[in-house]
């Protein structure tokens, strides 16, 4: 723990300053809708009507239900981003960058870190990158996917000043 911090590691704060959920696209879920119908098929054909209804049926549900629940979220509230069941305290959060679509797929492409933190999804064409100020953290920066890059931004801009974390003005 840093040794300027007045705040306890591992409390989240209290007021939610932003939350969302990153759902599946459309794309995805009919992809895996067509791959998991045409299991149903194959074992339609090999064991029956009635098996490969109940198969398709079934994986589908699965498959795609999983997907609806595993759906990661992002909050920010008064110390802490989080994305997915990571968390960051804004007194480790340096500079706030948001990247466009080409901007991002040069970053996943081209300019990515290896021990990056990702919660990149490619149906979502925008995202963000949290730099990382905390020595010890192996993650040198967080990038983020988000459907609603300004509204992130702000949050955690609002909360790094409001928590005394960096804001890329040292």
């Amino acid at each position: 723990m840093n040794s300027t911090s007045h705040q306890p590691e591992g409390i989240d704060g209290s007021t939610v300053l932003y939350q969302e959920r990153i759902w599946p696209g459309i794309g995805i879920c009919s992809f895996l809708s067509l791959m998991t119908i045409s299991l149903g098929i194959a074992y339609g054909h090999a064991y029956g009507t009635a098996i490969g209804l109940i198969v398709g049926t079934l994986s589908t549900v699965l498959v795609i239900s999983s997907l609806f629940l595993n759906a990661p979220t992002i909050s920010v509230d008064d110390r802490v981003v989080r994305v997915g069941k990571a968390r960051l305290p804004l007194e480790f959060a340096g500079d706030v960058r948001h990247l466009n679509q080409e901007s991002t797929k040069s970053a996943l492409r081209d300019n990515a870190h290896h021990q990056a933190y990702l919660l990149v999804r490619s149906w979502i064409p925008e995202s963000l990158i949290i730099t990382v100020t905390d020595e010890q953290d192996p993650h040198p920066y967080w990038h983020i996917s988000s459907r609603n890059i300004p509204a992130l931004l702000a949050a955690i801009e609002s909360a790094k000043i409001g928590s005394g974390g960096s804001n890329g003005q040292e």
